[in-house]
């Protein structure tokens, strides 16, 4: 919507609006409603705009249709999503009215306006508010308050209680948005995650050369390096255990990264196994061992992460099968 290409129908919106108004008083939705606007829309939000609405609420409904804590924040980000798609401005083209024109009455001299029609919008709270903004707004609130805490004074001190008071909001306000202490971290592990994702894996450019393979592999590996020494209490919070370490999506997907540069930067070496091999070098627990306990300085890790990296991707001899 922000690049504008996709500019929401009349149709969208009224299934945005539907689902705003069915999450007011409380800034997140539930599988019903979803099921709702789903029902609602039937095959004819389908054709519009390729399903590009109906199909992102059936992706959001298996994510909020749990009793996971997580669930709660997606719910809440469902909400802000709906709001937006609500209280869009029409397309350019279908919001252009018919041009004022006279229209004679009965007596013939009355010119009238033909009136414009007001494009949808979540419902208000008292004082005119409108809920989706007042509910993003505090969204951001809590989690920077949280992000806060953590940094400053370390993970033990991160409660609900403590978390409303720096954001300035009530503890139900807290607990309603993200259910508990749990749902409240991993909302601030899914935004810390979101954007190392966007900048490192799904929004870089696919490297097509070994230099440019090199280069990003170089970048990937300091970025991860700041965001661990950064938040080092809550990326091992988020550590699975060590039987199930290797498995997690998460950890597939950044080796699956990793190995990919390594096989344009080193064609000859077993990247699988390259792959696994540098992402020991980044495992959270290390790095906060080596800057909380050993006393190394961060630019330290970043160097020995780039003298890996060169090491590893120097011309290398063919591997023996």
């Amino acid at each position: 919507m922000r690049e504008g290409a996709w500019q929401p129908t009349d149709l969208e919106r009224r299934l945005a609006e539907l689902l705003a108004q069915s999450a007011a008083g409380t800034g997140s939705l539930d599988a019903a409603a979803v099921r709702a606007a789903i029902r609602e829309g039937s095959m004819t939000a389908i054709r519009e705009n390729g399903g590009r609405f109906v199909g992102l609420l059936a992706d959001l409904l298996p994510l909020i249709d749990g009793p996971e804590p997580s669930a709660r924040h997606a719910a809440g980000l469902a909400h802000d999503a709906a709001g937006t798609v609500a209280q869009s401005a029409p397309d350019r083209r279908a919001a252009q009215s018919p041009p004022a024109c006279p229209c004679p009455g009965e007596a013939g001299s009355d010119q009238r306006e033909v009136p414009r029609p007001r494009p949808l919008s979540p419902p208000r709270r008292e004082g005119g508010r409108r809920l989706r903004a007042d509910a993003a707004l505090n969204h951001t609130r809590v989690l920077t308050a949280a992000a806060q805490i953590v940094r400053e004074r370390g993970l033990s001190h991160l409660t609900m209680e403590a978390v409303a008071a720096e954001a300035g909001v009530g503890k139900g306000t807290v607990f309603r948005r993200f259910g508990d202490r749990a749902g409240l971290l991993q909302a601030l592990l899914q935004r810390s995650e979101a954007a190392f994702q966007a900048a490192h894996l799904s929004g870089s450019d696919p490297a097509d050369t070994r230099d440019k393979a090199i280069e990003q592999l170089r970048a990937f590996g300091v970025a991860a390096i700041q965001r661990y020494a950064t938040e080092p209490e809550l990326q091992m919070a988020a550590e699975p255990s060590p039987d199930q370490r290797y498995g997690h999506a998460l950890r597939r997907a950044y080796h699956e990264r990793v190995s990919l540069l390594f096989g344009l930067a080193a064609p000859e070496a077993d990247a699988e196994l390259l792959g696994h091999a540098a992402l020991g070098y980044l495992d959270p627990a290390l790095v906060w061992y080596l800057g909380e306990q050993r006393k190394l300085p961060l630019h330290r890790l970043e160097a020995g992460w780039l003298e890996l990296v060169a090491r590893l991707t120097r011309q290398s001899q063919p591997r023996t099968r």
